[in-house]
């Protein structure tokens, strides 16, 4: 596979498969170099091989060995990162090469593309301009325009950024954003590789925080109550669900940064972050968000009572919002009454009072934005109180204060089973309103709201509510030993990383649960969520970090994390080479036209101790290419150049950092094919659709010598798309039984394919028990294997042959059995061009026969791969 793009210059040259010198192995072979002073050929010293021999952490230590083998990782807000001092393998320097003063060095770092996070800016935004000093405002760089995701910056503005001395045009510093950074070197002429090394998450940080109210950690909506919050109303969790033990949370910010008082004050609608730590010294920045209490939205009740509110203050006073009294909260002082059915709210009966927002007060206490809406809440006023004191009933069984409920054993709760007896009366389903706060189909501890319907019964409002507990229960399953994450078949653990190709890896993921007697528990007992940055998602096909979390339906994940973080890196190329016209071992050549060329490129993973070729869409990146001490060139003239690549804009899924170099030559392909020689460009032509090649083990295509039978069947094969391979690992049962009769074909033999496929196709024949796999082949023998060739290609060879012949000075000496095959040929001006003679039996050499066959097919077929008839005829049709 080669990875070609958009920017692949005409056809991408086929690979070379074997030469057609007869016993030679597969062979490809480049010019020496011309004693004329054309172009050298020899190997160009490339510097994409370079390695760092040494390197400081930017804050005088040095960064050991080991790290720069394996892999380079700083810590954020640790002010250290990769200053490479010596280099080694570059110019042809086995020792190290320091880098000074006279070198480039620049950085790559990522562009997040938020302003700000946590209250203060990480890394760099698209816009903004960025200064050395707080004060005089030294510009550093400015990005006002600027919409990337990652930017080149020099080595003083990112010794500020790293360390913490580059500031905002408000004069906060700039804080160091997570995330893959490199550093490249260059002495103005020649670049190195992009050296990677990541900016990681301190140790004694908790990743994925969170916020959430009450008791219940995936109750993560906080809304405006018109209190201070951090009045033991906010709780912490980790990204598993589990509260964490804060001992100090401090710097309560808003989302512009300004630190927030919220003990003296009222925390408004809005987004905060705060800086919390954990009794093990654990650390993290939270970020969470107030809503905006919407009243229409809201739970909002009054609980119906014997004594009535005496007004319509009392009655804001316990008015229940969102589970909280409106009097507790002081939220009463932003709501009013808008209407109600009676002017007497202690009136016996039941009451319709409609609540809205006091938009004057919401003004005097400038928390605009913070509450909206209206709401409409009924409530009796009763004679009697049956529900106080009443015997609760759940079908025949009577409740206590709690009833259990195992959704392990399949037990689920009803609310119409629900009844309450008081004063020798039953109140069936009919007769109550039941609410549980929560999902009763959820683990965890419920209350249960059950409320008699007001009525009247002989002349008296009766009704009242009552609560018990709902404790959901399930089973304790050990997550350590009882839930299993497989990635591909394989145990993956809580965590895995994987490799971006374009795929999701959502598909390869099972999870499994079993129960304590090792039996899979059914999928539907549990529920499987995906998240990325907090948002939950469907897929787990893009570059990132993917929390894959299980939660119990009707059993409780313990002792151990019920998560697994899929990371899906991005596919990062390690190598690229051009797609060359010729290759030696040491440089890879493309051909001079006159004209710009594109090159094509084929990119590499490293994986596992060797390189793997990969496709790389050409708009994941860009590349620029330099010669002789000049940058931004285009390829054309002859010369050596350096390709340069660098991740193009907003692309996460590839990071194509990587170099290569190439030269541009006039020179010939073969040493013994001059450049000018009538026969070349059909030399060239032929070995680039992957026709012929050269001499085995030598830098010669041999032009005069004379073609061989065993070399014309390799030639055809090839030019209907077939593969010359030395040996016999395509030879079909029915090849092998072809070639059998021939006692001058050796199955092993690099011709051995093209031969039996061409007697099978009928196109060859042999000579008895022998193919005459190493006669020379003549001129009528040559067109009538072609002419057959093309007739199975679905071309007319009919002519008038008589005519033709008798055109031709020696047309009367071809051999019979070939005659309206040269005839073919002669008219179609494959042979006995200008008057030229025929030479019937004289042999042919190879130069006039890639000549000839380029001459009637320019370019390679695929029918071989396309055609599987073609490819094993079971027949010599």
């Amino acid at each position: 596979m080669t990875a070609c793009t958009n920017k692949a210059r005409g056809a991408v040259v086929a690979a070379l498969a074997g030469a057609l010198a007869l016993g030679a192995a597969p062979a490809i072979a480049v010019a020496a170099t011309p004693a004329d002073g054309d172009v050298s050929l020899l190997a160009v010293t490339a510097w994409r091989d370079a390695k760092i021999y040494s390197a400081s952490n930017g804050q005088g230590g040095s960064v050991s060995q080991d790290a720069l083998k394996t892999g380079v990782e700083f810590e954020q807000g640790s002010g250290q990162y990769l200053v490479p001092t010596a280099l080694t393998n570059i110019e042809g320097e086995e020792g190290p090469v320091r880098v000074n003063g006279d070198w480039t060095v620049t950085y790559t770092v990522p562009v997040s593309g938020l302003t700000q996070q946590g209250g203060q800016y990480v890394g760099f935004g698209n816009g903004g301009t960025y200064y050395f000093d707080r004060d005089a405002k030294h510009v550093a760089l400015d990005l006002s325009n600027a919409h990337l995701s990652s930017i080149t910056i020099n080595s003083a503005v990112a010794k500020a950024y790293f360390t913490g001395t580059l500031y905002d045009g408000s004069g906060k510093a700039i804080k160091v954003d997570k995330g893959e950074y490199s550093v490249n070197v260059s002495d103005g002429t020649n670049t190195t590789p992009d050296f990677q090394f990541d900016i990681v998450a301190p140790s004694n940080t908790i990743e994925g925080a969170y916020a959430f109210v009450g008791s219940d950690s995936s109750n993560k909506e906080i809304v405006f109550n018109n209190t201070c919050l951090t009045d033991g109303d906010i709780h912490f969790a980790d990204k598993n669900g589990n509260e964490l033990d804060v001992t100090n949370w401090e710097n309560w910010r808003t989302a512009d940064g300004t630190l927030f008082n919220g003990a003296t004050g009222t925390t408004r609608a809005g987004s905060y972050f705060v800086d919390i730590t954990t009794r093990d010294g654990k650390k993290a920045t939270v970020a969470f968000t107030v809503a905006p209490l919407v009243l229409s939205d809201a739970s909002v009740a009054y609980a119906d009572r014997v004594s009535g509110p005496h007004d319509g203050q009392a009655f804001l006073d316990d008015l229940v919002v969102n589970g909280k009294d409106a009097g507790d909260t002081n939220l009463k002082a932003l709501l009013k009454i808008d209407s109600t059915d009676v002017a007497d709210y202690a009136a016996k009966g039941v009451h319709t009072v409609v609540i809205s927002v006091d938009a004057s007060a919401v003004a005097g206490y400038h928390l605009e934005g913070c509450v909206s809406g209206t709401a409409t809440v009924k409530y009796a006023v009763l004679d009697a109180d049956v529900a106080s004191g009443a015997i609760i009933k759940y079908g025949d069984t009577v409740i206590g204060h709690d009833l259990d409920i195992d959704l392990f054993e399949g037990e689920s709760f009803d609310a119409t089973k629900v009844s309450l007896v008081s004063g020798g009366v039953t109140y069936g389903a009919d007769d109550l309103e039941v609410t549980v706060d929560g999902d009763p189909a959820e683990q965890g501890n419920h209350t249960v709201t059950v409320r008699v319907k007001p009525r009247q019964v002989n002349g008296k409002w009766v009704g009242g509510s009552t609560t018990f507990q709902l404790d959901v229960n399930g089973a304790s399953i050990d997550a350590d030993e009882r839930l299993y994450f497989y990635l591909n078949g394989k145990l993956a653990g809580n965590s895995a990383t994987v490799t971006y190709d374009g795929h999701d890896w959502l598909e390869d993921l099972e999870v499994v649960v079993k129960n304590a007697a090792g039996e899979e528990i059914d999928a539907s007992a549990y529920d499987v969520t995906v998240t990325k940055g907090g948002k939950e998602v469907e897929s787990a096909t893009d570059a990132g970090t993917y929390q894959v979390k299980v939660t119990g339906k009707t059993f409780t994940l313990s002792n151990g994390d019920d998560t697994l973080d899929l990371t899906v890196s991005p596919l990062s190329v390690d190598k690229v080479e051009v797609v060359a016209d010729i290759k030696t071992d040491t440089t890879s050549y493309l051909r001079y036209t006159g004209e710009e060329i594109t090159p094509s490129y084929t990119f590499y993973d490293y994986v596992d101790g060797e390189y793997v070729e990969v496709e790389v869409p050409a708009e994941a990146y860009d590349v620029t290419y330099a010669k002789g001490g000049k940058r931004d060139v285009e390829v054309k003239e002859v010369g050596t150049y350096f390709a340069n690549f660098q991740t193009a804009v907003d692309v996460t899924n590839y990071v194509v950092n990587s170099s290569c170099v190439f030269e541009v030559t006039k020179n010939s392909v073969f040493a013994d094919v001059p450049s000018d020689a009538f026969y070349a460009q059909s030399v060239y032509d032929a070995v680039e659709q992957g026709y012929i090649g050269g001499i085995g083990g030598t830098n010669l295509f041999a032009p005069m010598n004379q073609l061989t039978r065993a070399d014309m069947a390799c030639v055809l094969y090839r030019m209907a798309g077939g593969s010359i391979k030395a040996s016999d690992e395509d030879l079909t049962n029915e090849n092998i039984a072809t070639i059998s009769k021939f006692e001058d074909v050796d199955p092993h033999a690099y011709y051995a394919k093209a031969v039996a496929w061409c007697v099978e196709m009928g196109i060859a024949n042999g000579y008895g028990d022998t193919f005459g796999s190493a006669r020379s082949i003549s001129t009528e023998e040559f067109v009538t294997m072609l002419a057959r060739y093309a007739a199975k290609m679905g071309d007319d060879t009919s002519v008038d042959t008589d005519a033709v012949l008798a055109g031709v000075a020696d047309g009367d000496k071809v051999s019979g059995y070939a005659r309206d095959a040269v005839a073919w040929a002669v008219e179609n001006g494959y042979i006995a061009k200008d008057g030229n003679l025929i030479a019937p039996q004289e042999s042919v050499a190879r130069w006039r026969a890639v000549m000839i066959a380029v001459d009637y097919q320019p370019e390679q077929l695929d029918i071989i791969s396309d055609n599987p008839n073609l490819d094993n005829p079971t027949s010599n049709n």
